[in-house]
């Protein structure tokens, strides 16, 4: 078994396992400045499973989904680990 790398929440700033995360595209950097990092002319970011199901939860809150809705999808399309 290979030890995981450890990478810092860029929002709540958790120190978790990089397989319990996720990489996300925040911007489209503009054409001037894309290329002279290594985000390809994207802002990419690191968030913890539980960042990222924070941030979908208010996004199916406000298409108006029940509690229960919420939460089932939640759990399918990101599963928390143990």
């Amino acid at each position: 078994m290979t030890k995981q790398q450890q990478k810092q929440c860029d929002e709540c700033s958790a120190l978790v396992d990089e397989t319990k995360g996720r990489m996300v595209i925040l911007d489209q950097e503009s054409p001037r400045t894309a290329g002279e990092g290594d985000g390809g002319g994207f802002h990419w970011s690191f968030l913890c499973i539980q960042c990222v199901r924070d941030w979908r939860e208010r996004g199916l809150r406000r298409e108006g989904l029940s509690p229960e809705e919420i939460l089932e999808r939640l759990d399918r399309e990101y599963p928390k680990f143990l």
